[in-house]
């Protein structure tokens, strides 16, 4: 979608300067059709289940398939489904076919999804007026060619508060994470309220009902969920094959890194401890477990969490030195929150550099972990947590990869796939403070 242009000129070059230019395009094609054919296979949806009603047959999206499901259903040939019931009205009838139809067309009056509170929510279609809280989904809608200027009548303050990285959120009416101001909202008459998977706070159901504005709960960060909720907000505003390819995307670089990784025994996968927030814990350190996120990151990334087992509430378990020096891992990472002074894309690159080189000061002089084969070889890295979140862990694993097995990976650039991300993606030139120590290059 968003590199026809790129291709368009580059293909426009080798044909105008090369004499065996169309010889050379067709190798290119013919190269890139076989190697997108060895990609299909492992892409984003296998095992998926699009939540959207409307999706009779209960796969990844919604298109001719189900409504020849719906029309089995009505004729007694198919047994219903979760989602068969397309227009949420408690019977499967003609009226769902019709339904379907609509959604499929894109000219279906409401819609109705299950969010990530198993809350079924009809929403009006299509949604013109919204507001941000989970700053997740207005990155993803903008990745997906949503005019998030236009469709945001107000936002969190987090995003208002980084005009680097949202300059069209300039102006924006702002809302506080968690203590939202019913009165305002109600005046700002949205079709739609986005909010982080779990209610923070004040944020309340009943509340939002009360003043007639629907709100949906969505996880646009933990890998698990990612894809649902792409495809999700590509369904209710009207960009479905936008979202798929930003999903191709983001799990083609994953797929290339597994295919690498997947195979590799045991003691080839560097041990590994992931320290979430040293900033804050430090002296306590707290671990990733494999209910975490960034288990996934190191999993897929050739690596072996020596924390995986660990249990501990929110993804994270305590450790004492005694584990740290049992456990003698041959790779720490740690994390640093994104700000302007310590890390992320709107970090200055002075400030941010010093702040990592000293929350990586502190893990290197630790008791513990200065005794470490990770200490000994290097082998210590502070990265900034946006690389963990949401589309963007497709050079968080890149990152990843890159530090367990720099052999493996001297062609991945991760730098630029997290520019392609900035610029091909989100539309913003790139910048930011990622990672310290930085990489070696090759």
């Amino acid at each position: 979608m968003k590199k026809i242009g790129r291709y368009k000129s580059f293909f426009e070059q080798v044909l105008s300067e090369h004499p065996f230019g169309m010889e050379i395009v067709v190798c290119l094609l013919s190269g890139w059709l076989l190697l997108a054919c060895l990609v299909i296979p492992v892409t984003a949806d296998d095992g998926f289940k699009l939540q959207v009603f409307g999706n009779a047959n209960m796969d990844d999206r919604i298109d001719g398939g189900d409504l020849d499901y719906a029309e089995g259903i009505v004729s007694g040939n198919n047994k219903p489904t979760g989602f068969s019931d397309a227009n949420y009205d408690g019977t499967i009838d003609e009226a769902d076919i019709d339904q379907i139809r609509k959604i499929i067309a894109g000219t279906a009056e409401n819609i109705t999804i299950t969010d990530d509170q198993n809350r079924n929510v009809t929403l009006k279609y299509p949604i013109e007026r919204a507001v941000g809280v989970n700053i997740g989904a207005i990155e993803i809608m903008r990745a997906i060619g949503i005019d998030i200027q236009s469709v945001f009548v107000a936002v969190t303050s987090y995003a208002l508060s980084n005009p680097a990285y949202f300059p069209e959120l300039d102006g924006k009416a702002g809302i506080e994470l968690g203590s939202p101001d019913y009165e305002k909202l109600f005046n700002l008459n949205p079709d739609l309220v986005i909010l982080y998977k779990n209610p923070y706070k004040d944020e309340s159901f009943e509340k939002y009902d009360a003043i007639g504005v629907p709100v949906i709960c969505l996880d646009c960060f933990e890998r698990e969920r990612l894809d649902g909720s792409v495809k999700i907000l590509g369904e209710i505003f009207g960009k479905r094959d936008n979202a798929q390819e930003l999903l191709d995307w983001y799990h083609g670089y994953i797929s290339l890194i597994k295919e690498r990784t997947d195979s590799l025994e045991l003691s080839r996968r560097p041990k590994t401890i992931f320290c979430s927030m040293i900033e804050y814990s430090y002296p306590i350190i707290k671990v990733c477990n494999k209910n975490s996120g960034n288990h996934w990151l190191m999993e897929d990334a050739g690596g072996n969490n020596l924390g995986q087992d660990l249990e501990g509430s929110s993804g994270v378990a305590e450790v004492d030195r005694e584990w740290i020096l049992s456990q003698n891992p041959e790779v720490i990472i740690g994390s640093v929150t994104h700000s302007a002074n310590k890390s992320g894309y709107s970090a200055n690159e002075s400030s941010a550099i010093d702040y990592m080189r000293s929350m990586h000061g502190k893990l290197m002089a630790d008791e513990a972990i200065k005794q470490t084969d990770a200490a000994a070889e290097d082998r210590v890295h502070m990265i900034c947590v946006d690389l963990y979140t949401g589309p963007m862990q497709a050079a968080g694993t890149a990152f990843m990869a890159k530090i367990l097995h720099p052999e493996l990976f001297e062609d991945i650039d991760p730098e630029e796939i997290l520019r392609e991300y900035f610029e091909d993606w989100q539309c913003i030139p790139y910048r930011g403070v990622w990672i310290y120590p930085p990489l070696k290059s090759g």
